[in-house]
């Protein structure tokens, strides 16, 4: 279901003129005095900050629910599931952004490819984190 609705940011709706509308009506309707304090070029390079930590947190979403559906649903350790979660979002990564190649006013771009890949491994270093510091290992779960 996640995959889906990535899809759908990665359609005409969701492009950078699109989302700088909706950044626009966003601020223009919390905090008006910094929307008038923005010069053009100011609200253009916040747009593509925030389109870049979509990007980063998108893929970190997805790499959890895979690292999840791995441990929970598959019932295997979480050292295992993790290459295959990171490598499963490197993956839909690209063909994502195949699939933009063909969208109208959209694009491809390798930097989004590492960005997306970024996303992926800052979540497997936190749920690494997690895992070791607040959940270490029982014999029980060996």
């Amino acid at each position: 279901m996640w995959m889906g609705v990535m899809v759908q940011f990665s359609t005409q709706r969701w492009g950078g003129e699109q989302t700088q509308s909706i950044l626009t009506t966003l601020l223009d309707w919390s905090v008006p005095a910094l929307l008038n304090t923005l010069s053009p070029e100011q609200l253009h390079t916040l747009n593509f900050i925030v389109r870049k930590g979509a990007h980063l947190t998108e893929y970190a979403i997805l790499t959890t629910l895979c690292f999840t559906m791995g441990t929970w649903g598959f019932q295997k350790p979480w050292q295992s599931v993790l290459p295959f979660a990171v490598l499963g979002s490197a993956i839909f990564a690209v063909t994502d952004e195949f699939h933009q190649s063909f969208v109208p006013n959209r694009g491809a771009s390798p930097v989004d490819v590492m960005i997306d890949i970024t996303g992926a491994l800052m979540a497997v270093g936190l749920i690494s984190i997690w895992k070791t510091r607040f959940q270490p290992e029982t014999e029980q779960d060996r």
